[in-house]
């Protein structure tokens, strides 16, 4: 076979700008952040209650 001396090499990929990467960056580093704030917010638990058992539920009580 012969190379087709019509066919061009595909361009390569500009870079991002620095700023925008910086930007990229910081906002990941952000969402991050918050998502780990909220996750820790929403499952902590007070040390003094953490040794007590939770109240049962009426309907559990009721079947027996």
């Amino acid at each position: 076979m012969s190379a087709d001396s019509s066919a061009t090499p595909a361009a390569a990929p500009t870079p991002l700008p620095e700023r925008a990467a910086i930007a990229i960056l910081g906002s990941m580093i952000l969402l991050i952040v918050a998502l780990t704030l909220i996750l820790v917010q929403t499952t902590w638990v007070h040390p003094a209650s953490a040794s007590q058992t939770p109240p049962a539920e009426a309907e559990h009580l009721a079947g027996r």
